[in-house]
């Protein structure tokens, strides 16, 4: 009796898995069409790898590393993880509190004695409820002085320092999302270790993971190749790092900064990374945990942004999401380049997908991966084409009566969208991005299509006298201030703007 209930026993065993089996086969069958599908149609270009009770279930990439030199993206490509850097430098943090290097609750002048925020601790640091300045203050400050130069992680804690300027909030009291909390995190990393951050990294974490084929970025190193489209007007997709910062953002005078990006790495070593903190290689499973944790802010009170939502040291954590999974997750983004790093802890499941050419919808895709995976219908993905991009292609090319002409032919089609917000960026670039002053003069003509789609829109009289008034049409300028008060009484802005202009009517008179 008792070898029959033991035979029983494993043949539920063997086909409950061989079962389980098939069904994540079917699953990656159907990511994989879709990849696929996106792929052809150039909306993917990056890669993605799906693992699972620390195995590898599904890996893909498609379409190029490098398009000049046409390199295929692989598991091996390099590429930045952006944002993704900050979980891998609150590892080394903790690693330091493990070792009894330091505290949590210490104080952040403790190991940096002219550090001005003095009520500001590390903890504070890794869970951005530091209330610290924001970092784009330092960047517009010094990038007006030194447009060619890139800052160092010293160059922004020496403006920090000598500047003092005004907390966003006291230490504790709120979450504001700022790289800077990572780069002084990794300022103090060097302090404590007596290492440079890079090396560091090396020797306690890609070496402890086998990951052989990561670094940290230096300033004056090349970065990994990223593309993407510059204004509403091209058509095609350039590298980045060819492009003139001074027109075209493209994260250029921030780009030497460590602790809070320029990890480059591989979706393989990520995959060992994951391996390597799921295996206490890197941490122990309680100082994970605390990672993982909500913190406490100055009131008392755990800090959450919203439900079950939170940031916590290093990582977004929703302690129970939409499908009832406790998951941990990073994403990233750079000028042509977005990245996640996402964690089912309920079902262990974990993703790492990068894409290094900048087209929409990347985290649309990646939910749509993720539903097939929690077994419910894939988000769409919509593939359609912008009008907005061929009406300024288009206009540039053709001129505005051709372009207009276009426009109404296909704004009916299903194979296109158009949007408010990108007519007014194509209208802005034109007017403010270029030298030349015919796009100048046609700007015009985009802010003008913009009354005539969004009628109703406050937002696209104001941009539209803002473009009449900069090209000296006056007079039109103050009748479309006027209809964008009309519509929005309390747009301060078009009032100052629209006072200046009958001030400036009266003198002429």
């Amino acid at each position: 009796m008792k070898h029959i209930i033991i035979i029983s026993i494993l043949s539920i065993l063997y086909f409950t898995g061989k079962a389980q089996s098939l069904l994540v086969e079917q699953k990656c069958s159907k990511i994989d069409s879709l990849i696929t599908l996106w792929s052809n149609h150039k909306t993917f270009n990056g890669g993605l790898v799906i693992m699972q009770k620390g195995e590898i279930i599904y890996q893909k990439s498609a379409g190029f590393a490098n398009f000049e030199k046409s390199i295929l993206n692989t598991e091996t490509t390099p590429f930045n993880l952006a944002s993704i850097s900050k979980p891998l430098t609150a590892v080394a943090i903790m690693q330091l509190v493990e070792r009894n290097k330091l505290k949590l609750t210490d104080l952040v002048v403790s190991y940096l004695p002219d550090f001005p925020y003095k009520s500001v601790t590390i903890e504070q640091l890794l869970s951005h409820t530091s209330g610290l300045p924001e970092i784009d203050q330092f960047e517009k400050i010094f990038t007006q002085e030194n447009p060619f130069n890139i800052l160092s992680n010293l160059e922004i804690y020496e403006e920090l320092v000598s500047k003092k300027a005004k907390p966003l909030a006291e230490a504790g009291e709120k979450h504001f999302y700022n790289n800077l909390n990572y780069i002084l995190l990794a300022n103090l990393l060097e302090k404590v270790s007596k290492m440079s951050f890079s090396l560091y990294m090396k020797k306690n974490v890609f070496e402890k993971a086998n990951m052989n084929n990561s670094y940290i970025r230096e300033r004056i190193s090349p970065n990994t190749a990223r593309y993407f489209l510059p204004t509403f007007y091209d058509t095609t997709f350039v590298n980045t790092d060819s492009l003139k910062n001074q027109k075209i953002y493209t994260d250029y005078n921030l780009g030497g900064t460590y602790g809070d990006n320029n990890v480059i790495t591989t979706l393989q070593d990520m995959v060992l990374f994951d391996k390597a903190l799921k295996s206490g290689k890197l941490l122990s499973q309680s100082a994970i945990n605390q990672m993982y944790h909500p913190v406490r802010l100055k009131s008392g009170n755990f800090f959450f942004t919203g439900g079950t939502k939170t940031y916590t040291l290093g990582w977004n954590v929703n302690e129970k999401n939409f499908a009832g999974q406790f998951v941990a997750w990073h994403d990233g983004s750079l000028v042509g380049l977005t990245t996640i790093y996402f964690k089912n802890l309920t079902d262990d499941v974990t993703y790492i997908m990068y894409e290094n050419k900048n087209t929409p919808l990347f985290f649309r895709r990646f939910l749509a991966v993720s539903n097939i995976m929690d077994g419910i219908k894939p988000a769409d993905v919509s593939l359609q084409k912008s009008l907005v991009r061929e009406f300024g292609f288009l206009l540039i090319q053709k001129g505005p009566h051709y372009a207009t002409a276009r426009f109404n032919e296909l704004k009916s089609n299903k194979d296109w969208y158009f949007q408010e917000h990108e007519m007014n960026e194509l209208g802005y670039q034109l007017l403010l991005k270029s030298e030349n002053q015919n796009y100048k003069e046609l700007s015009i003509e985009v802010f003008k299509m913009n009354t005539l789609l969004f009628p109703e829109s406050p937002n696209v009289y104001d941009s539209y006298a803002e473009a009449l008034m900069t090209l000296g049409l006056n007079e039109e300028a103050i009748i479309s201030y006027k209809k964008a008060i009309l519509l929005n009484p309390k747009n301060e802005y078009a009032k100052t703007n629209l006072k200046k202009l009958e001030q400036l009517k009266g003198t002429n008179r």
